[in-house]
């Protein structure tokens, strides 16, 4: 049997449940990988998304052509081209893993309809995720949520597969990567390679991440991130790293299961891909002024913690995540600036950006999605003398403040830098009588 296998958000060899089966079912295994044109975003600035992904498909090309066989690259509608593909290689079924996201899932619905339609076998497998949302019971919250995923988990194999010993891939007259790939415009990322990832995940010490995680300036948070989203890594191999150091209560697991809780929200609530999941809080007044807006993408708040996570996400694709809870609260409560706005900002510049994570996080931060809590909001200031009190990260990020001191950056005392944009004191009160006006 020929099997075309359809990589995606799954760049690598080792414990692929996906290609792994459909080395085992077939002899012939062709790989192919489809730059979707309507889902292409440049990312902004050095830290390349095009050019990083254009890396991590030579990187996994280069480890299928020492197994014999290689990548063929296209660019297009995936739908169109599969169904070209399947023609005139006369395949017999295509193998992929399975999509979760709102968009990703479309498109592979569109993809399992044309293989019934041509008579020939379509199978996806689960392997980005440590426990399908199909198996676990609707729960808006994460706590309840959390206790069923750890129940679940126990009855999932978790077991790290080993990469395939040899794909046999047949010769085909088609362009390299580099040929279909070239006049899609990228840049090289200074900040990320595909390397990273298996180095990363060796050498994280999982054992300090619930002392580190919150520190802006240490390199305490496991930066996997990036590898999850483009699957260069799998999820399995993540906690099986992390469980050789942590039980499974630890914060690390809790936000592996954070993560999949957004997958689990969007599976039985997939009305929230643009619709606040709190009825009461939908159609809240949001302000969104432009100069706000404007002021938050160019780093001028007069915050200096929110300015100096803006740009480290804008120079290096990525931003840490004590920052990120920092920024979504300033965004949404004391700008009051639409949840989605947020989103697309993130979206713009994220090197590990995902849809569902991202959605969520963005409606959980404006108070507006599941798992809700007590109204919070986070002052600024406070968080930077908690969480950067050496001014490192904002130092590092703001090279202009370098030569002020740390008491000066706390209390906002800055000689030629930007106003703050807004009080937060008065922010915080307009911010409760808006939401109040919605409760």
């Amino acid at each position: 049997m020929r099997i075309l296998y359809w990589f995606k958000r799954d760049l690598r060899l080792k414990d692929n449940r996906g290609l792994i089966e459909a080395c085992k079912k077939s002899q012939e295994v062709i790989p192919v990988f489809i730059l979707d044109q309507e889902l292409l975003q440049e990312l902004e600035g050095p830290a390349s998304r095009n050019g990083f992904l254009l890396d991590c498909l030579r990187q996994l090309n280069h480890r299928l052509e020492k197994k014999g066989s290689r990548l063929y690259g296209f660019y297009g509608q995936p739908e169109r081209i599969l169904d070209r593909l399947i023609s005139e290689l006369k395949v017999e079924a295509v193998y992929t893993n399975r999509s979760y996201s709102w968009q990703g899932e479309r498109t592979q619905k569109k993809v399992e309809a044309l293989c019934q339609k041509k008579g020939i076998i379509f199978k996806d497998f689960n392997d980005s995720l440590l426990v399908p949302p199909e198996k676990i019971q609707a729960r808006k919250v994460y706590s309840p949520f959390f206790r069923l995923w750890r129940m679940a988990l126990a009855g999932e194999d978790l077991s790290v597969w080993p990469e395939p010993d040899r794909l046999q891939t047949p010769e085909l007259n088609w362009p390299s990567l580099a040929e279909t790939f070239r006049l899609v415009s990228h840049q090289t990322n200074r900040y990320w390679k595909p390397d990273y990832a298996e180095r990363r995940l060796k050498q994280y010490d999982f054992k300090g991440y619930d002392e580190g995680r919150n520190q802006l300036d240490v390199d305490g948070t496991s930066r996997l991130s990036v590898a999850i989203r483009f699957g260069l890594v799998s999820i399995r191999q993540v906690l099986a790293r992390a469980r050789k150091s942590l039980v499974m209560d630890s914060q690390f697991v809790k936000e592996l299961a954070w993560r999949e809780f957004w997958y689990h929200i969007r599976h039985h609530f997939p009305w929230t891909e643009n619709l606040e999941f709190q009825e009461k809080r939908r159609g809240l007044k949001w302000l969104n002024r432009e100069e706000d807006i404007r002021a938050l993408e160019e780093a001028r708040t007069g915050y200096p913690l929110i300015d100096a996570a803006i740009n480290q996400l804008k120079g290096e694709g990525w931003m840490h995540n004590r920052a990120r809870l920092v920024v979504a609260s300033f965004v949404t409560k004391d700008l009051l600036l639409d949840w989605r706005i947020g989103e697309k900002f993130f979206k713009k510049y994220l090197l590990d950006y995902d849809e569902v994570v991202n959605t969520g996080n963005w409606q959980w931060s404006a108070s507006v999605g599941a798992d809700p809590r007590p109204f919070r909001m986070f002052n600024p200031v406070i968080q930077a003398q908690k969480f950067d009190p050496d001014c490192r990260y904002i130092k590092k990020y703001l090279p202009e403040l370098k030569k002020l001191s740390c008491r000066q950056i706390h209390s906002l005392e800055l000689p030629e830098y930007y106003p703050p944009v807004v009080d937060h004191r008065a922010a915080t009160i307009r911010v409760r009588q808006v939401y109040l006006n919605r409760a």
